[in-house]
């Protein structure tokens, strides 16, 4: 899959590069972002090193399974935060979206504009049917950009989000589906 960038209004969505490397590292350093994140594979520390965490999202687009997205300010480049549309599926119509913003951008209502880019992009460009969001279910802001942009509340995944002290918590699953009613662009 060939990387995109995508015009949203006052933001702007693009691919991940190597340059960003300042903005992964606050990223990764972050302790809510890292709070609900699920953690690395035993073995695999890579997730917290922003070279090497760099290096996976700009070769995710070659696999075609991950089409990840740096938010991006339009008029500043300010960093914002990232979106992304993974495991795709293009057999079965279907992926799911992950998404997180920055400390200093929070409460401006950027996820809920990435992911409602994101998912129409998706629904779009891909073809897709359905579109999966999952998060933990006492992540509240998480489960508000979901209703905002039109993900169904389907149920909780007991156990499902492996949390970073190693604790399994209770998960929201979400979806939409490309023939649901659109939600208006925020």
């Amino acid at each position: 899959m060939e990387p995109v960038e995508i015009a949203a209004g006052k933001y702007q969505l693009r691919p991940w590069s190597l340059g960003d490397i300042e903005a992964a590292r606050v990223a990764l350093g972050d302790p809510d972002i890292r709070r609900w994140r699920a953690p690395s594979p035993p073995g695999d520390d890579t997730r917290g090193d922003p070279h090497e965490w760099l290096r996976r999202r700009v070769g995710f687009w070659a696999e075609g399974r991950h089409a990840c997205f740096l938010v991006m300010d339009a008029v500043t480049g300010d960093v914002l935060g990232d979106v992304s549309v993974q495991h795709i599926d293009t057999t079965q119509a279907c992926a799911e979206v992950g998404y997180w913003v920055m400390p200093h951008a929070r409460g401006a209502g950027i996820a809920t504009h990435a992911v409602g880019t994101a998912t129409r992009w998706a629904f779009g460009a891909l073809g897709l049917h359905r579109i999966s969001l999952t998060h933990a279910v006492a992540n509240t802001a998480s489960c508000a950009v979901a209703r905002r942009c039109g993900f169904a509340l389907e149920g909780v995944m007991r156990e499902a989000f492996p949390s970073g002290d190693g604790v399994f918590l209770d998960e929201h699953l979400h979806a939409r589906l490309a023939t649901d009613p659109p939600v208006p662009a925020r």
